[in-house]
């Protein structure tokens, strides 16, 4: 063989091989970005459903209000207990539990147990 067809196999084979390298490195990626989409589809499968959120909320004393939002695996929305006073709820949509809690609004004024002026 010529050194000239040597060089040439050489760099052809080196060519090949960066595309094999590149290739398997893309399809990987695809296959993590696959796997990422599935576990989060199974994620959002073992959900409470939205329509529940305010019947628990509910059981728990509070009115809800607004419209139920969903952020990632958790739920956000308003409601009321049943002094009236308004608040944010978000509540953990895999196993119900509130895990956030907002005072927003106290339309009710000073409670008249409180004193309201500095003694």
């Amino acid at each position: 063989m010529r050194p000239l067809a040597r060089r040439i196999s050489s760099v052809s084979s080196l060519a090949l091989m960066l595309v094999a390298a590149t290739t398997t490195f893309a399809l990987a990626l695809v296959m993590l970005a696959c796997a990422g989409n599935f576990a989060r589809a199974d994620e959002a499968a073992r959900l409470i459903p939205q329509q529940e959120i305010p019947g628990r909320l509910a059981v728990r004393g509070y009115v809800v209000n607004e419209p139920v939002v969903r952020r990632g695996t958790a739920y956000l929305t308003h409601g009321t207990d049943k002094w009236g006073q308004r608040h944010r709820l978000v509540m953990d949509g895999r196993n119900g539990d509130i895990i956030g809690l907002r005072v927003v609004g106290d339309p009710r004024g000073p409670r008249p147990d409180r004193p309201t002026g500095r003694p």
